[in-house]
């Protein structure tokens, strides 16, 4: 009995060490798993994964920041967002989730709107008493188009939660915000105007990635202002002066940044000079006389010169372009290539942008509503942007390389191609971004969303009924009536 007994102790003494020790084992497996672990993204369009510029900008946070949404389960843009957020949140341990759902606790989202002063559903992040707040109609593109066939919603075309999210946390954890000057005064486009040529979606671009911007009259003034990164001249279709070109010289000299947007004005059978012609060569950039057609990449229900553009060079600024084979819209675009350099410069020239190789300058001004392609005309791929970065620009040895970016067309960044194509959006704040050396915060695209549809023709529909009403189920019986019978042998 005694020996019964022992066995009996053993037995449930080893027993009880395995329970332990598998309830240990579990604990140090959750908690490594919880502390350590690895996130995945299977949609094909990788519409959860966090871009380099979004882990850039999460990984140099030094203080915390909380971001709270306020939106109801049941709305379709909920879910990307908790998805989404999940994964700053794993990515950072600075960054502070509160879902908050206002119709369950109403309460608590009464007294956080009164809080961040929202009114409507959407996405907080805040900082101490610095705050961003995006509205949840701005989380996405849509494609209204179907509602007028009898569709109940537009369709979802693109989740732009990264590029907001990531814009908002930059711009209140960031010291000090990069200014940037518009120039005025010779034609250009102007920040203030919503209609179809302004520029006032390119301003909340920019003001997004926590950018400084004023208009800036240039004539008459000795120098830049101090303290300005960059200097933006965004089609202009007067003539800038010598002494004005002088102060953006000087302005290089120091290290300084620009962004030229020029446009082929016409008028009779030449383009309109605006003086950053010939300054521009000085820097190894080549403006071309003329207007670039390119039948092959032209849009139904859009002229001729307004063409897309898919071939992009080896650059920081068109690298997330490229990769996502996000085509550009340009319209009325004249040539803008590497020139010669002249004696003893060490800048480098790198062509951003051009047209396919059936595309072509067209020299003959006069006579645009007959365009063909002839032996005078610059044959293509035509260069359409540049980027330069300007060792000792102009002779003189510089504290930091000068760096310019020229366009042959300023239409790209005005209101009606920034809504009409969200790339347009990229290439702008990628431009700029890089102009002012930063290039670990290059821009985000909107990601397309996961659209998957299974499409029968009404002979496929039949196949795929006889297969799972008829034959499946019928093989089924018949393998069930032949074991039975063989079991009665």
């Amino acid at each position: 009995m005694a020996q019964w007994n022992r066995r009996r102790l053993i037995k449930t003494g080893t027993l009880s060490a395995g329970v332990l020790l598998i309830a240990a084992l579990l604990l140090i497996v959750n908690y490594f798993g919880a502390k350590y672990y690895k996130r995945f993204d299977w949609t094909g369009s990788h519409l959860y994964s966090l871009s380099e510029k979004t882990r850039s900008v999460l990984s140099g946070l030094k203080d915390d920041v909380d971001v709270v949404v306020l939106m109801p389960p049941e709305q379709r843009l909920y879910e990307p967002t908790r998805e989404l957020l999940s994964r700053y949140a794993a990515a950072s341990r600075h960054v502070r989730v509160k879902l908050v759902d206002p119709e369950k606790n109403r309460s608590l989202a009464q007294q956080l709107a009164s809080k961040y002063q929202v009114t409507t559903a959407g996405v907080v992040v805040a900082k101490g008493p610095d705050r961003r707040v995006i509205d949840a109609t701005e989380l996405a593109e849509y494609d209204f188009s179907g509602m007028q066939f009898g569709q109940q919603q537009p369709e979802m075309t693109g989740f732009k939660g990264e590029q907001l999210l990531t814009g908002a946390i930059l711009a209140i954890s960031e010291g000090r915000k990069p200014s940037l000057l518009f120039t005025t005064g010779h034609g250009e486009h102007s920040l203030d105007n919503t209609g179809r040529d302004g520029l006032s979606l390119a301003r909340d671009v920019l003001a997004r990635d926590n950018f400084q911007i004023e208009e800036w009259a240039s004539l008459g003034k000795a120098a830049v202002p101090a303290k300005i990164d960059l200097v933006v001249i965004a089609g202009p279709t007067g003539s800038f002066v010598k002494p004005e070109l002088e102060v953006l010289a000087a302005f290089l000299r120091g290290g300084g940044r620009l962004l030229v947007m020029l446009d082929p004005t016409v008028s009779g059978d030449r383009l309109v000079q605006t003086g950053l012609e010939d300054w521009l060569a000085g820097y190894g950039v080549k403006l071309g006389q003329n207007i670039v057609v390119d039948p092959s990449n032209t849009l139904p229900f859009f002229g001729p010169e307004t063409i897309f553009v898919k071939d992009y060079g080896d650059h920081p600024i068109t690298k997330p372009m490229r990769s996502g084979g996000l085509p550009v819209l340009l319209s009325l675009v004249r040539s803008a290539g590497k020139g010669e350099l002249p004696a003893g410069s060490q800048n480098t020239v790198t062509e951003l942008l051009k047209s396919s190789a059936d595309g072509w300058g067209e020299t003959d001004l006069a006579h645009l509503n007959r365009v063909s392609k002839d032996a005078s005309d610059l044959a293509g791929p035509v260069p359409l942007a540049v980027a330069v970065e300007a060792k000792g620009a102009a002779g003189a040895a510089a504290a930091r390389p000068a760096r310019l970016v020229v366009f042959g067309d300023s239409d790209f960044g005005v209101n009606w191609l920034l809504q009409t194509n969200g790339a347009n959006a990229t290439l702008v704040a990628n431009s700029v971004n890089w102009l002012v050396e930063r290039e670990n915060l290059l821009s985000i695209p909107a990601r397309k969303t996961e659209q998957v549809r299974l499409s029968l023709t009404g002979g496929e529909l039949r196949t795929v009924y006889v297969l799972s009403l008829l034959i499946m189920p019928g093989l089924a019986v018949a393998a069930g009536v032949w074991i039975h019978f063989r079991r009665r042998r």
